[in-house]
């Protein structure tokens, strides 16, 4: 019983944190030793120098919508179809746009109407062909003709 009452005081942990890397070492207090001696030095030798090599990180900026991005105001309009036909007169609408967008753009102006009514009045102005359906089926972008 002693003999493990020992083993348990014996038990030692050690933290190094080198930049973003922290390294921990658990063990008896004799093992923690030798592995903090030469080996420790040299494994953090070799971090630094993987560190070195890493390539920083690219800081990459937002797209920042253009003038011509932005979305128009539509007014209040009285229908679903008539607000998406004075969308697709503007400027905005000569730009392929998937319905996600679409959905943005009147959400922007205060209209907030289910997806799949939207998809049906853009089916339906198709049909009159004021606007084209390009791509393929999930990947759709809606064009004013």
């Amino acid at each position: 019983m002693s003999g493990k009452n020992e083993e348990a005081k014996e038990h030692s942990r050690v933290s190094v944190k080198i930049g973003d890397f922290q390294v921990e070492l658990e063990g008896t207090h004799s093992n923690v030793q030798e592995l903090m001696g030469k080996r420790l030095f040299e494994f953090i030798k070799d971090l630094q120098k993987t560190l070195e090599e890493v390539p920083s990180p690219i800081e990459v900026t937002p797209e920042i919508p253009s003038e011509e991005e932005a979305v128009p105001p539509l007014g209040r309009p009285s229908t679903t179809i008539e607000a998406l036909s004075t969308l697709f007169k503007t400027d905005w609408g000569r730009k392929p746009r998937p319905l996600s967008q679409i959905m943005g753009a009147l959400e922007a102006n205060g209209l907030y109407y289910k997806k799949p009514v939207v998809a049906k009045v853009l089916v339906d102005l198709i049909k009159k062909k004021e606007i084209r359906r390009l791509g393929s089926k999930g990947n759709y972008q809606y064009v004013a003709v």
